[in-house]
């Protein structure tokens, strides 16, 4: 025990210590300062709902898309009920996307060919409110896909934006009936549904196969509103059936006969790739083929794109329509009239 104790009683412990880094000079302090939002009016709630067509990939399910909005620059977002039984029962769908650039048509397009690009026509339209803005496009942008709008039901695109002034602007340089939607060129009113399509603006619903031939019906309703705003968006399954064909041709043999031939298109295969035929995008290739006569319609399916057709059948047949069978069901159709 004694020698343990002059052990602890003479030890000596010696600490050094050594600056790691510099020590940071005092600085006074700072009370900072206030950064408020801008307080603008909300106005009320603007939505738009329609079924969109393939923009990416392909859909399997009917897809609705809803954009939204509001009459004042403060608005951001509202709640979303929707309806597939006629307004029957309503089921919460979430919130509204970013707020998007829309409007009305205050002067509709009229007809327009789809394959040219329409420097006759143009197209009016009042938007929200004041905030909102368009903008021009050159052919380089316009091919990638901007200034892309759904009205009515026609999807077109605009090359120049001109402000008329009071929320007003002329749009000229138009593309029409984009993304197989040529059947609603020159169909659209005044007071029509005008929606600029930007992906962070779009909230995307998908529903089940039941709602195809029939309407969704949809609420919003934001901070502020009194009553929610409603849109309804006819359901035609333009979402998940293929385009219709196109360049229907009869060619006429000297026995009498006849062949009709036409092109398939395809609701993945957008882009012109030369030398590569567009994907089909469905099961098999198949075709419902309706040959109108006087005494009724003859309907057949076909496993390529032509029919033959004999010299009696000819001479009887008024219009061929031809659907074309995708795996969701049948696109819209494509009518020759036949002499």
């Amino acid at each position: 025990w004694r020698v343990e104790r002059w052990r602890l009683e003479n030890m000596v412990v010696l600490l050094e210590c050594v600056a790691v880094t510099p020590g940071a000079p005092i600085a006074e302090a700072n009370g900072g300062r206030v950064l408020p939002a801008p307080d603008l009016a909300t106005g009320e709630t603007v939505v738009h709902a329609f079924e969109l067509p393939p923009l990416g990939m392909p859909a399997t399910t009917p897809r609705l898309a809803i954009a939204a909005a509001g009459t004042g620059p403060g608005w951001r977002s509202a709640a979303l009920l929707i309806s597939t039984d006629d307004g029957a029962s309503w089921s919460p769908a979430g919130a509204t996307a970013a707020p998007a650039v829309l409007g009305h048509v205050v002067t509709p397009p009229g007809m327009a060919p789809s394959h040219l690009e329409d420097r006759v026509n143009m197209l009016v339209v009042e938007l929200a409110n004041g905030a909102m803005l368009l903008h021009d496009a050159d052919t380089v942008a316009l091919a990638a896909g901007t200034n892309l709008a759904m009205v009515g039901e026609e999807l077109l695109q605009f090359a120049h934006a001109v402000p008329l002034g009071g929320r007003r602007w002329r749009l000229e340089g138009l593309w029409r009936g984009r993304r197989g939607t040529e059947s609603a060129i020159g169909g659209q009113m005044a007071g029509d549904r005008f929606v600029l399509l930007e992906p962070e603006a779009l909230a995307t619903l998908d529903l089940p196969m039941q709602v195809v031939g029939t309407s969704a019906r949809v609420l919003a309703q934001g901070l502020g509103d009194e009553d929610a705003a409603e849109a309804a968006a006819a359901m035609i399954g333009i979402s998940i059936v293929p385009p219709a064909p196109v360049h229907l041709r009869i060619y006429d043999l000297p026995d009498g006969s006849a062949e009709v031939r036409w092109m398939r298109r395809s609701r993945i295969g957008w882009d012109w790739i030369d030398g590569v035929d567009a994907p089909l995008g469905e099961e098999s290739e198949r075709y419902q083929v309706t040959i109108l006569r006087a005494e009724g319609p003859q309907v057949v399916e076909m496993l390529e794109p032509r029919i033959a057709l004999s010299a009696g059948e000819r001479v009887a047949a008024t219009g061929i329509v031809v659907r074309q069978i995708g795996a969701h069901g049948l696109s819209r159709p494509a009518m020759l009239e036949l002499a």
